[in-house]
């Protein structure tokens, strides 16, 4: 049987923080050396896995059971990522406006 199971997760989607708690630590190890691989940062690394998981549990009554949950972490995942590295680069690009401006 592969984990998780529909089981694991319709106990999530109703709320079982018994089974989220499963699943955060069956995932969590993947989830991070993923993370570390794109980010470079241990420290960041843990900050998206976390509010992943945290957005994961917010949206619980839309998991899908039968879906591919492993999939549908990882994409959240590097779509987290994504969205921090264009926060990051808009950030630099305002910074440098602001400086073209005061200097």
């Amino acid at each position: 049987m592969n984990f998780p199971n529909e089981q694991i997760l319709y106990r999530v989607s109703q709320g079982d923080e018994a089974a989220f708690s499963q699943l955060c630590t069956h995932f969590r190890s993947p989830a991070l050396k993923f993370c570390k691989s794109l980010l470079k940062d241990e420290e960041e690394a843990e900050n998206v896995t976390r509010d992943v998981f945290t957005k994961i549990w917010d949206s619980r009554i839309q998991i899908k059971p039968e879906h591919n949950f492993q999939a549908y972490l990882f994409v959240s995942l590097r779509n987290q990522i994504f969205d921090q590295f264009r926060k990051f680069e808009e950030d630099q690009l305002l910074r440098q406006r602001y400086l073209e401006k005061v200097g």
